[in-house]
């Protein structure tokens, strides 16, 4: 992994003005901050009409002008590149300020501003963004431009969750909460819907949880935080059957599955308002989903007791797939049994157990690889209820730690045949388990096993 706090002499970090730009600009912003508090209100500047712009950029220039005057006069260095300093000082007032070059490039997927330093992941690793040393009053005024309309952040609300326009997350908490303002911008990047094309599972993988979507299996993706867990989980909700009416249920657009899906219905949470009105859960939002009558739904993250109406679900007939917070396949399971357990209808924990151990069938486990990179650690099948009431299974394929590679356990799937089965249970056989003649089995091996196509 990269020591962010060790210089780099390339990428993103290494860009910027020249160090007399950066001082110059910093005076020149000062001035034309100064000279905007005599003019208008923060509120206009947070939304700038035609008039406020223009007269902005008007100012920014006479400005700009004053300073190379006097650089002249005195015999000092003036601009190395005015119009780059222009522009930088026109988004700090009216734009997106530093963060509008990192919000433009797509190789992007989340950007960090802590206090007075800003990262960027990008590649499978951060990087410190040497150029940038923002102050506090900056980063919160860009908070500002960037919440959606309703939302807000002050000493009386001190942080915030909200979604841009092009769907990314932004998270922010200022003091008192906190010692300095920090940001964080999860970007909406969708590069992947097939499982193949992710490059993190063998061919051998792909096929065999392709096989399991396809045959309506209910599969928890886990692992922790930026671990690629949503991007493996919209590739398994497109390995399904594209017939399927797939319902799925975010806080913020992620998945963007009705990108690609003909029936998906996208559901959103979001938080009560400045009135405390208009709050969605995804309690609530299951219930929504469900009366939609979809065949597969959809969770972006399990954390709470929708955990009981995901698996309910899941036992009465509908494919569940989602995502939810665990470096294990037995600690997600844990998990999944712990948030039901939250619910306010009580049910006891060997009856969950008994949920999750007949009706979710595959935990994916997303983690990093030796090198930094996102890989797929584990694979793991769920085979029953032991008589302790512990959730048994068996890992089919593991990250091997010396070479970074998933590699097959040699433990053949046990429910393969039960989905298929099933599907000929509801008069479906053919879409169930359709990836040709052979199901790939995690020994490394092709058995045949009649499945009808």
């Amino acid at each position: 992994m990269l020591n962010v706090d060790e210089p780099r002499r390339n990428g993103m970090s290494g860009v910027g003005p020249s160090p007399a730009d950066r001082l110059a600009e910093e005076i020149l912003y000062q001035r034309v901050q100064a000279w905007l508090k005599d003019r208008f209100r923060e509120a206009e500047l947070l939304e700038p009409g035609a008039h406020v712009d223009s007269a902005v950029r008007e100012a920014i220039g006479k400005v700009m002008q004053a300073y190379r005057r006097e650089a002249a006069i005195a015999g000092t260095p003036g601009l190395d590149d005015p119009a780059g300093v222009e522009q930088r000082l026109a988004d700090r007032v009216l734009g997106f300020g530093y963060l509008a070059p990192l919000l433009a490039d797509p190789d992007i997927e989340e950007i960090q501003a802590i206090g007075g330093r800003v990262r960027i992941y990008r590649h499978g690793r951060w990087e410190l963004v040497e150029h940038l040393a923002p102050d506090d009053a900056e980063t919160l005024r860009l908070v500002r431009r960037l919440l959606a309309p309703g939302d807000r952040i002050d000493e009386s609300s001190p942080e915030v969750e909200s979604t841009l326009p092009d769907g990314s997350r932004l998270t922010a908490v200022i003091p008192p909460e906190t010692e300095q303002v920090t940001l964080t911008i999860r970007r909406y990047v969708v590069r992947h819907h097939r499982l193949a094309d992710l490059g993190t599972l063998p061919s051998e993988a792909v096929a065999l949880v392709e096989a399991y979507a396809r045959g309506g299996a209910s599969i928890v993706t886990a692992g922790p935080g930026g671990a690629g867990k949503t991007t493996l989980l919209r590739c398994i909700v497109a390995a399904g059957d594209p017939s399927r009416t797939i319902c799925s249920i975010e806080d913020v657009r992620e998945l963007a599955l009705h990108q690609y899906h003909p029936a998906a219905i996208p559901l959103y949470a979001h938080r009560a308002n400045i009135e405390g009105a208009g709050a969605r859960t995804y309690r609530e939002l299951m219930r929504t989903a469900l009366r939609l009558r979809p065949d597969v739904l959809v969770v972006g993250e399990c954390r709470g007791a929708e955990a009981l109406d995901w698996l309910l679900a899941a036992a009465t007939g509908h494919q569940c797939l989602g995502t939810l917070h665990s470096d294990s396949p037995r600690g997600a399971l844990r998990q999944l049994g712990t948030f039901a357990q939250l619910a306010t209808e009580g049910i006891n924990a060997h009856a969950i157990g008994e949920m999750i151990a007949e009706h979710f069938d595959l935990v994916i486990v997303c983690g990093f690889g030796p090198d930094g990179a996102r890989r797929v650690t584990h694979i793991f099948e769920v085979t029953g209820l032991g008589k302790d009431g512990v959730i048994d299974g068996s890992d089919l394929w593991v990250l091997d730690p010396e070479t970074g590679h998933l590699v097959p356990t040699g433990v053949r799937p046990r429910r393969l045949e039960r989905l298929r089965a099933h599907g000929n249970h509801n008069g479906q056989p053919g879409r169930l388990l359709g990836f040709g003649a052979a199901l790939l089995l995690a020994g490394g091996t092709l058995f045949l096993s009649g499945v009808r196509l």
